[in-house]
């Protein structure tokens, strides 16, 4: 994941992703809003922490050509620090994306969501979990050869196209699979391209509906994510997905991060297009 939050700055404003040689079709958008964190990020002066990125996604990503990122300056104040970046491929805008920074500050503190869940170290990898299930195994290998990331379930992951039809809900513990820098905005960039997993799909698990079933066309309009603790994205995290509503071609999911502690440090928002033929 190092190489994919990597960028070249071209001018103080200006950023660019190298094309992923060997990797055809469109990109992960995950990727698109990470790399847009790495280059506000790189705008801003330190000591001032990523809080919030709410993005859109405009147009499918091109894997075979460099992505380039503007950013704008929209505000430095005392706390707050705001930029914005819109992504271009084709000289066309693909992908834009509001931030914003702050000094860390003290201030009243609750937290209403808990976590209960078995240790990461406990749970079997999937190859284990889903010894039976040759369609969850091909999907999540398949899943985890274009991403670089480690997946460990606590219960039983209803892959959606079974026939059981079940509450739309999907929980995992996730790492990245490579160790990163400890620099937070590094952190908090990989924390945000691995928040876009399993969101559109678990919307689809009360419909019996995988997400790469013949048929299924999906894209992701917009991700939000706020982030309330800073998280290790190259240490195990709990990622709890659940979508309170589907219709007109539209699906909504919220996620929450928790670390193994059990402090909730971020939360996300991601609504999709999802159409079944």
């Amino acid at each position: 994941m190092s190489g994919i939050l990597r960028l070249d700055q071209l001018e103080p404003t200006t950023f660019r992703a190298d094309a992923r040689h060997g990797v055809a079709g469109r990109v992960f958008g995950g990727e698109v809003a990470a790399q847009a964190v790495m280059a506000a990020t790189a705008t801003v002066a330190p000591g001032r922490l990523l809080h919030s990125v709410h993005t859109y996604f405009l147009l499918p990503g091109d894997s075979s050509v460099p992505v380039i990122y503007f950013v704008r300056t929209e505000r430095d104040g005392g706390t707050f620090s705001n930029r914005s970046v819109a992504a271009h491929q084709h000289g066309r805008v693909i992908f834009t994306m509001t931030a914003s920074f702050q000094v860390p500050r003290h201030g009243v503190a609750h937290q209403v969501p808990s976590l209960r869940a078995p240790s990461p170290d406990v749970v079997p990898v999937p190859a284990v979990t889903f010894a039976q299930d040759k369609a969850t195994t091909d999907w999540l290998d398949g899943l985890m050869s274009r991403i670089p990331v480690e997946l460990r379930f606590p219960e039983d992951f209803e892959r959606n196209a079974q026939p059981v039809r079940s509450q739309p809900f999907t929980r995992a513990w996730m790492r990245s699979a490579e160790r990163l820098a400890d620099d937070p905005s590094v952190q908090a960039a990989a924390v945000v391209y691995l928040s876009d997993l399993l969101m559109l799909s678990t919307a689809l698990v009360p419909h019996g509906i995988a997400i790469d079933d013949p048929g299924v066309l999906f894209a992701t309009v917009d991700h939000t994510v706020w982030f309330h603790a800073p998280c290790r994205a190259d240490d195990w995290f709990m990622y709890e997905v659940e979508s309170d509503w589907a219709g007109s071609g539209r699906a909504l999911c919220r996620g929450r991060v928790f670390d193994q502690n059990g402090q909730l440090c971020a939360t996300t928002m991601q609504e999709g297009a999802i159409r079944v033929s």
